[in-house]
Formats: structure tokens, sequence, C-alpha cells
């Protein structure tokens, strides 16, 4: 170093000819960094567009604040809902998607289906609650839910004790008569019981969980709060998952909510599937998921795999249920030897349908049927409007006690045709309907042909039932309230899960009641009914 400082002092020659090149050199180099920095920043600004642009298809979009969340890197599980370290050669922890079940049992596998679906395509085991009958609460805060559910699949409670029928003079069957109500008009059962859904463990990890309490579940899985991402839900149709990211990004922009007006079904924020795959949590648990177009899809083999899971759904028929089934169809005569109707009434908007739907089904049966002369409408809507009258006054009469009086001024309604405890082979239902040809040959019978109608209207033949004026016009028609009581044998076996002393059988005869209707020849569905299309997969899986 001090050799190096003396050669180089101040002054000397060898010292001039070193700056002469250092001049030289620092003006060569700033007139290059002139034309290579502009270079560098550009190429800089152009990664980091494209970098940028990578990210529009992780972007959340929330149309109800209008903003975008940038997403973090998605996270790269093994199949199976496991993960994998590349190169380590070590299972890392599993990953778990959990949901809250709600409403009846079609919008409850409207719900399994869609689960299955978001875990698979997320790579997390699924958390499987059981499935639940009878009277179900309707979507409500999380918590609300966690406190129905959870009471009623708590295998500790002694149910049957504490919900024995009110006693006079024991005070203790008095207390919580309120959830001893809602234990009786409630049961549970495994969804395996219903479909056959470990055929789609290939696809998607499954886990089954009997009680639906969160702390629960942790606990069984070995998750604290840390690890948990907990989604509230501020409304039925909180979220919608959007592949089509210039859909989403449409909606965003105008503003506006994907929206069904049939049902005022608004879905009110717009998430891409990395808003679900960005969080690291172990467990994620959601609120309900209920809604058939809750998924916008647009890859094909994400719209097949909902084909599968679709299909491993239909009801199984090798149960006792499926036992049942073939009783009454048998009892019908056979598989596609009947025509079929699945006549909603219930909920408020089939309701205000019924005579629209009722027109259409019944003209579309005489056309199917060979009716000589198709039903007008006027006269299908004018015989509505006579029921309606029949019901208003019976209700009115029914309160000051001139139910006599009424009667005597009503005219004569035909004797119904009842189908014979024996069989339909039995007079005089025998000389007068007739079964669907089961070969291939149309159909002429008319309005004698076998009819099964499947409805949720409460007695369909009593007096005031708004169906009545569909049994003038088709006689032959039978319903599930028709058909003798040992036909139902197999469901005695079937008890709740929960409750091992509580049978179900009750809660399963809508079951029985749409699996019948899909044997028929053809089925008439309600239109807009979610249950009704699923019937019609179930009638093209089953009759050829």
């Amino acid at each position: 170093m001090l050799q190096f400082a003396y050669n180089n002092r101040p002054g000397s020659s060898k010292m001039r000819k070193l700056q002469n090149r250092s001049n030289a050199s620092w003006s060569s180099t700033l007139s290059l960094s002139h034309r290579i920095v502009p270079i560098l920043l550009g190429t800089l600004l152009l990664l980091a567009c494209l970098s940028f642009l990578s990210t529009l298809s992780e972007i959340a979009l929330d149309s109800t604040t209008g903003s975008d969340t940038h997403a973090t890197p998605p996270l790269r599980h093994g199949g199976m809902g496991s993960s994998v370290t590349p190169g380590s050669g070590l299972q890392q922890e599993e990953y778990y998607l959990a949901y809250l079940p709600h409403s009846g049992l079609s919008n409850q596998r409207i719900e399994l289906a869609n689960a299955l679906l978001l875990a698979a395509l997320l790579q997390r085991t699924l958390i499987i609650p059981p499935a639940f009958l009878g009277t179900v609460v309707g979507w409500m805060k999380k918590e609300q839910i966690y406190d129905h559910l959870g009471w009623l699949t708590n295998a500790s409670i002694p149910f049957e004790q504490i919900c024995r029928s009110a006693t006079p003079g024991d005070l203790a069957t008095y207390v919580r008569r309120s959830r001893c109500g809602e234990y009786r008009r409630f049961g549970v059962i495994p969804w395996t019981e219903l479909h056959d859904i470990e055929s789609l463990t290939p696809y998607v990890n499954i886990r089954f969980q009997d009680i639906v309490s969160l702390p629960q579940l942790q606990e069984d899985l070995g998750i604290d709060e840390s690890d948990t991402y907990v989604h509230t839900d501020q409304h039925l149709y909180d979220w919608r998952l959007y592949e089509d990211i210039s859909e989403a990004r449409k909606l965003l922009k105008t503003g506006t909510n994907y929206f069904d007006s049939f049902a005022g079904r608004r879905y009110y924020k717009v998430y891409t599937l990395n808003h679900w795959q960005r969080r690291p949590e172990r467990l994620l648990q959601l609120g309900g998921i209920f809604g058939s177009t809750r998924f916008n899809l647009i890859d094909p083999e994400h719209i097949a795999l909902r084909s599968k899971i679709a299909n491993a759904l239909h009801f199984r028929r090798d149960t006792h249920i499926g036992e049942t089934v073939e009783n009454i169809v048998n009892y019908l005569g056979g598989t596609g030897s009947f025509m079929g109707v699945h006549f909603r009434t219930g909920d408020k908007p089939f309701k205000k349908q019924l005579p629209k739907n009722m027109v259409l089904f019944a003209q579309g049966m005489a056309e199917s049927t060979g009716v000589s002369v198709i039903p007008r409408e006027e006269d299908i809507l004018a015989a509505i409007e006579a029921q309606a009258i029949d019901i208003s006054n019976n209700n009115s009469n029914s309160e000051d006690g001139s139910e006599l009086v009424q009667e005597q001024q009503q005219p004569k309604r035909r004797v119904p045709l009842l189908p014979p405890p024996e069989g339909l082979h039995m007079a005089p239902w025998s000389t007068v309907c007739r079964n669907v040809p089961v070969n291939g040959a149309p159909v002429t019978s008319g309005s004698r042909t076998v009819i099964y109608i499947a409805t949720d209207q409460p007695e369909p033949r009593s007096p005031v039932s708004k169906l009545l004026p569909w049994f003038d016009m088709f006689p032959c028609t039978v319903t599930l309230n028709d058909l003798p009581d040992h036909l139902f044998t197999p469901l005695d076996k079937i008890h709740d899960m929960i409750v091992p002393e509580k049978p179900l059988k009750s809660f399963l005869i809508p079951i029985v009641d749409a699996m019948v209707a899909a044997h028929a020849q053809q089925v008439f569905a309600t239109p807009r009914s979610t249950y009704s299309k699923f019937i019609g997969e179930l009638n093209r899986a089953w009759v050829p």
C-alpha cells in the first residue's frame, strides 16, 4: 500500500498518466450510463407492469365497497388436503374447510355440493356435518346456528329424558319445552345414508363431524384460534365466486350485483378463488354456502367436477329408503309405467305461481297422454278460483259453526277414485285406469292414465286443498297419502344418528315422495324449483 502511494504521489508523471486515464474512463462511463440507465428503468417498469397484470386474476373484488384487495400468492397444497414441501420429502399439516348448514334438506344438499366443489378447488379436506331432516333453522347469524344445531347434535344430552311429554305434577317435563319442540321436529342422518359420497374421494378428501360446534371441531383437529379463520356472512347470499374475471370486473365497474329476480336472490360480494386460497390458516370456517348459482365457473375441468359431484349426490337406492321406494313403484306398476308430477305449492314464490303451474301441468299432461280435448286455460283458472272460494267459505264457516249449511249449498264433487290397498290391479281402479306402456309405445289413455303426484301440499284430496281441481281432470292420480301403510315398513329400521331411540320414518316421507315421482316415464317439474330440477335429473338417470 505504501509503495503504491509513493509511486502515485501527486505531480508525478505516472500519476498524471493515471489521472488522464481515469478522466477518460469516467467520461466513457458517464456517456455509457446515459444510455444504460433509461434502458434499465424501462426494463424495471415493464417487469413491474407484467407483475401487476399477472396478479389481476388473483384479486378479490368486493362489490359492496367497490375496492380491489390484492391477494398474496396462493397456498400450494398437495392432493387430498395435505401440503407437501417440494424436495423435503415431508408431509406438512392438513388444511380444512368447514361450513354451516341450514334450511331444508334440498338446500343442505346444494350447500354440500358447493362445499365439495370449493374444498376440491382449494385442496382442503372438507368437514361434513350430518344431514338434518324435518324442520331445520333457516339462515341466521352463525352464533344462532351454532346454538341450535350444536344443542341438537350433542349426543351427551339425554334428549329422551328431558324432552319427555309434559306430565301434570312433574315440573321437569315443562322445562325447555320450546327447545324440546324443536327436537321433536328434527332428525339427524348421515349423508352416506342418502348419497354415494365415498365415490368423490378421488377428488376431495372428506372428514365427517357429527356435532356442529366450532370449539369441538378445533379440539378434534388439534387447531387453535390463531390457526382458524371464521368468515362472517352479512347476508344469506353474501358472496359469489367468479372464475370469469371480466364478468366480475363488469359487476364491480357498474356497481351492481348478480341478481335472481324469481326468488329475490342477490349476491352482495364478488370473490375470485384466490380470495379463499390466500388464507394461511389450517381451518377455514365458512358460514352458509347455499345457492345453486353461487359459483361462476369457466374452467372445463372444474365444470366437469361439478357434474361428477351432482351425480354422486343422487339419492341412493340400495338402502332401506330405496327399498321403500321400490315397494311403491312396484305397487304403481313398475318403473316408467306411470306419469309423474312434482308440484310445489308451499314456499311463497310457488304459492303465487300455483294457478299458472296448474295450467302448465294440466295441458302438458293432456298432450302427453292423448287427451282428445286439451283443457282450456280459462276453464282451469275458473276451477282454481272456485276452489279458492270454497276454501275461503270453509274457513269462515268453521269459525261461525255453519258448516252444515255450507255443505248443503256447495255443488257435489265427483266421488274420488282411490287406489285399492291390495294393488292397482284390483277393481274398480283396474277397470278405469291404465298404466303407461313401458315398451316405448305412445300413451293414449288420456285422463285415465295412472299419474303419481309428489307435492308439499298437505292432504292433497282434502276439501281445502288447492290441488283439488287436478283430481277432477285426472281421476287416476295417486298421492303418497293414498298408499297402504305396509309399503313403508322398511323405514321403521332407520333411526336418528344422535338419539338411536328416535325413529326417522316420518322425516323420510318427503324423500320417498320425490324418489317415487322420479321413477315415472315422464315428470312434470315445477318451474324454477331446484328440487324439481333435481327430481328431473334423477328421472333421466333412473328411467331408460
